[in-house]
């Protein structure tokens, strides 16, 4: 249903179709402590992939480092250590990367992000608090740079997952910056991940890193696809998209809620 109008169904992809998933692990010292978590789990998430999934991972910081690509053997090493590139953190470069790179592959896509949104090249405002001058983070929508990676995942037919740590929402032992800066941050990861069919997950603890982690993998691989060619072009207005079944024992759960035709 679009705009609660039925619409013709034009492409269907079934759970049963191969699925790639993009693993993106930002690599800073701040967040190293569980990305040692996720790199024990990765071989039970693989498991979790069936014979026809396909896998790549990669770290960034001020630049993209594939660890496994695409045709990797799954049996293969892991390895995400120290390295010059994470010093700095690149966010929106690695993700306007993923966004082409997971045009390698055919089939449905996903990305996994594990990021707070943090970007160490960011555009702030002065402002003052309490009297005093400060630099802050300016909201997602004066973010330039944000709207174009926005943009890419809105037009994008690739879902973006995020396992969100050091959040205002979850923050971490070390002090990740003012709370103003750090809401700024999840807003800009939330709306990546809503507007682009995904979803995003708050890990309060460390110990809970690992199994969103793998449940955000069941839920890939248990998604399927549906199309429908929109019959408004281009009017610049948001439309509501929504699936009901015939069957009022079956419950589903749509992946995005509306799109912006532009």
């Amino acid at each position: 249903m679009e705009d609660g109008i039925p619409q013709k169904i034009n492409g269907f992809t079934p759970v049963d179709t191969p699925y790639n998933i993009l693993l993106l692990f930002d690599c800073r010292e701040g967040t190293r402590d569980r990305l040692g978590l996720l790199t024990e789990a990765l071989a039970r998430f693989t498991n979790q992939l069936r014979p026809g999934d396909r896998m790549e991972i990669a770290v960034f910081g001020s630049e993209v480092h594939v660890v496994l690509d695409w045709n990797s053997k799954r049996n293969e090493e892991i390895h995400i250590g120290d390295s010059p590139i994470c010093k700095k953190t690149d966010l929106y470069g690695a993700l306007d990367w993923s966004t082409k790179e997971v045009l390698k592959v055919s089939g449905r896509r996903s990305v996994v992000v594990f990021s707070n949104g943090y970007q160490t090249e960011i555009h702030r405002q002065e402002m003052q608090v309490n009297g005093i001058n400060v630099q802050r983070i300016v909201p997602p929508a004066k973010d330039g740079e944000f709207q174009r990676i926005l943009k890419l995942a809105r037009e994008g037919s690739t879902p973006f997952y995020f396992i969100a740590v050091d959040t205002d929402f979850n923050p971490g032992n070390q002090n990740a910056g003012p709370v103003q800066d750090l809401q700024q941050l999840r807003a800009r990861v939330e709306q990546l991940a809503e507007e682009s069919g995904g979803r995003i997950v708050f890990p309060r603890e460390s110990s809970e890193v690992v199994p969103l982690f793998l449940q955000i993998g069941r839920e890939l691989v248990a998604s399927y696809s549906l199309s429908f060619t929109p019959q408004n072009n281009r009017d610049g207005n948001y439309h509501t998209i929504d699936v009901h079944v015939r069957d009022e024992n079956y419950h589903v759960q749509p992946a995005r809620k509306g799109y912006t035709a532009n």
